[in-house]
């Protein structure tokens, strides 16, 4: 029997040294050798509803390093791989599936799994499931000293135009050139921050997700691969009534939201690179969250298909038009246990 038990244990290490996936569940956790880098799951099967999630350990050696800095976790998916935040060791998805992860660790050099795992994520079901109208949120950075952003700013409005109640657009000001923008705020820059940081302008983010989308063919294309990219999971409703903004947000499944609310103003007349009497519309006087999102629902999942509500108090500077304000609000998810939040619907309506 004891010459059994070590013939199963031999078999198994030469297994585990040889590259060769190790079980998902974490056998092996503890028998990584020194300078080899290997991802371990917790569970290799999911429901696809944006709640449940699978936590993975990556080891470097005899060292955890899953929530290192220098880690990312790599997802394939339908012939992609998606590099994951730095840092993230939890996934949840709303799409169903078969998901490979595998880790790159960066020290002295890049280091890369010598194996990789396999979760299956299940389609869920709700009785109570609905389909809800498609709203893209661009998150656009201008300054009235940059002299590339007109057209940018004009190729913008065409997409909104040729594709009406689809897009919310919040513009944030910043000074550039050395020249003071009236309408930048301290949001610009935590807003920047969210999306990874970057100089130079004009940027137009989707749905707070990182990335750059400048003018011309690519802007197009990059907001039509935006909408194929998912489906919206929820629906959001927005109002205002003496000062306050309550928000709703109805979901297909049991996930995790948070939101933003941006007032925005159009019709701001201010110089723009040299150029007098230049509309400046969309721009962000206030954010009454936080960049990536208050919680609510005392950030529990919510029930399907019951709303939950939150609100938030405002006050309007006397430098600003009412009569050309509006509210902007955001749901948003997160699939790598609340690293990164991006939207998935947008609603808004005049401040009253």
């Amino acid at each position: 029997m004891k010459n059994i038990f070590r013939y199963l244990l031999c078999a198994f290490a030469a297994v585990a040294c040889s590259g060769v996936e190790p079980d998902n569940g974490g056998s092996g956790i503890d028998e990584v050798p020194e300078g080899v880098l290997r991802i371990f799951a917790d569970k290799t099967e999911i429901s696809a509803d944006g709640n449940d999630e699978v936590t993975f350990t990556v080891m470097y050696g005899s060292e955890d390093v899953s929530n290192a800095k220098t880690l990312q976790i790599i997802r394939a998916y339908a012939g992609e791989e998606k590099y994951m935040a730095y840092g993230a060791n939890k996934f949840s998805t709303v799409t169903a599936g078969t998901y490979k992860f595998s880790a790159k660790y960066y020290y002295a050099g890049n280091n890369y799994t010598d194996n990789s795992v396999t979760v299956d994520a299940k389609q869920f079901f709700s009785g109570d499931a609905k389909e809800y109208d498609q709203r893209v949120l661009g998150v656009y950075f201008t300054s009235t000293g940059c002299t590339s952003c007109p057209s940018a700013t004009k190729g913008i409005k065409a997409l909104q135009e040729a594709n009406p109640g689809m897009i919310s657009v919040v513009a944030f000001h910043s000074h550039m050139s050395g020249i003071q923008d009236p309408m930048t705020i301290p949001e610009t820059a935590e807003f920047n921050s969210a999306l990874g940081g970057f100089d130079g302008l004009p940027r137009l983010f989707w749905n707070m997700r990182t990335g750059t989308h400048l003018i011309g063919p690519t802007f197009t294309e990059s907001y039509n691969e935006e909408l194929a990219a998912y489906a919206p999971n929820c629906g959001v409703t927005v109002s205002t009534e003496n000062g306050v903004v309550e928000v709703g947000i109805t979901s297909n499944l049991p996930s995790i939201y948070r939101y933003i609310v941006f007032l925005v103003e159009d019709g701001i007349v201010a110089d723009q690179s040299g150029e007098s009497g230049y509309i400046h519309n969309n721009v962000v006087r206030k954010v009454l969250t936080g960049a990536t999102g208050d919680k609510i629902n005392d950030n529990l999942p919510l029930t399907v298909g019951v709303e939950a509500k939150a609100k938030k108090s405002f006050t309007l500077s006397p430098e600003w038009n009412v009569e050309n304000m509006r509210v902007v609000a955001a749901a948003l998810t997160s699939e790598d246990g609340g690293y990164v939040w991006t939207v998935n619907n947008v609603s808004e309506c005049k401040i009253r």
